[in-house]
């Protein structure tokens, strides 16, 4: 591509030559997913298929790939330590190895696995911390990077770092809905805890994402960031973090994604809702999008849970240059659709009604 600057004043001319003596930055593009769970109905339906990435097979699919880097959240596991549920009602949500065809056709390079399915066993549960092991090693094995999950603590807060054109990427994730029964430590597997401590909310008898925002203690978590943002051009932080089926984002959920802002991070994606949430635009070229709905997920209580987002962030060089919201809709309880119309026009309408109720309540 070629680029042709012409000045209009003659004190103008130096600037443009000082411009052209430097070379531009590159463009990144990269595109994120919310929940990705190729499980129960989902499963039973790609089984059905006779192909392993049928689901993202045509333009869904083929978007993702040609992204730089595309980064997802997967809500599951990946084993083969015993039986898997089929399409029944159920919350232990795992998948054979067989599911790595999916991620790898659509070429993610990054899922977090922050997220609070991630150990779940199928029918041959009780198995420990071995489901998220296997989950580790399979995605490992088909050089898709992890965060916010490992063998302990230090692996699980590790980030990962890409350099596209000259420009380090470094990403973090964290889990605030598992974590307080499923952390690591620094000797077992586990999750990346968000908070700085759960003992509060162990002795409160109650889920942690439903404890309020003064419950929630970040020190290091923003300690994390901002160590991250020193060594690296650009931060994306991805959270487990909310309550569910809902369009609004949590007090909890607000505190920690504008922490991650403040802490120096520039992209900033939320996930555990299943549905769409609002959005949040920051100065100085910082973005929060607190969940992006389902991806691949069978869920059907409510149209909502079967709709989301790809969201497509490019940089150029290390400023965040564009957004572009991309809906979809899952069919056949298992293949997310790019849609248009009436139905494109609700999901960005249930984003924009969400993101107007939470600026004028903060």
């Amino acid at each position: 591509d070629a680029v042709f600057v012409f000045p209009l004043t003659d004190r103008g001319k130096p600037a443009v030559e000082r411009l052209m003596d430097s070379p531009l930055p590159v463009t990144t593009t990269i595109v994120v997913t919310g929940d990705i769970l190729p499980v129960r109905c989902s499963l039973t339906a790609l089984k059905a298929s006779g192909d392993w990435a049928s689901a993202l097979r045509g333009k869904t699919g083929e978007y993702l790939a040609a992204a730089d880097l595309t980064l997802g959240s997967y809500d599951g596991s990946i084993h083969d330590l015993g039986e898997h549920y089929g399409c029944v009602p159920g919350v232990n949500l795992s998948s054979p190895p067989e599911v790595i065809e999916l991620l790898k056709y659509a070429g993610f390079d990054e899922l977090t696995l922050a997220t609070n399915h991630v150990g779940d066993c199928g029918i041959s549960a009780p198995c420990g911390f071995r489901a998220l092991l296997s989950t580790i090693k399979h995605l490992e094995d088909a050089e898709i990077e992890i965060v916010g999950a490992g063998l302990s603590l230090e692996h699980a807060f590790a980030p990962v770092i890409f350099t596209v054109g000259g420009t380090t990427f470094g990403i973090l994730a964290f889990d605030d809905v598992a974590a307080q029964n499923f952390s690591a430590t620094s000797d077992s597997p586990g999750t990346a805890p968000l908070d700085d401590d759960y003992s509060d909310e162990i002795a409160s008898g109650n889920q942690a994402y439903f404890e309020p925002a003064s419950a929630l203690s970040l020190n290091r978590f923003t300690k994390m960031i901002g160590d991250l943002s020193e060594v690296v051009d650009v931060v994306i932080v991805q959270v487990q973090t909310g309550t569910e089926d809902t369009h609004d984002p949590s007090g909890r959920s607000i505190k920690a994604l504008r922490a991650a802002r403040s802490a120096g991070a520039t992209l900033i994606i939320g996930n555990q809702a299943h549905h769409v949430q609002a959005i949040e635009p920051l100065q100085e070229d910082g973005f929060i999008a607190y969940a992006l709905g389902n991806f691949i997920f069978d869920q059907i209580h409510t149209p909502e849970h079967s709709q989301g987002y790809l969201l497509e962030a490019t940089f150029w060089g290390d400023k965040l240059a564009n957004l572009r919201f991309l809906p979809y809709e899952i069919k056949d309880r298992y293949r997310p659709v790019l849609v248009d119309g009436s139905v494109r026009l609700k999901i960005l309408n249930d984003v924009f009604e969400a993101t107007k109720r939470l600026l004028s309540a903060n």
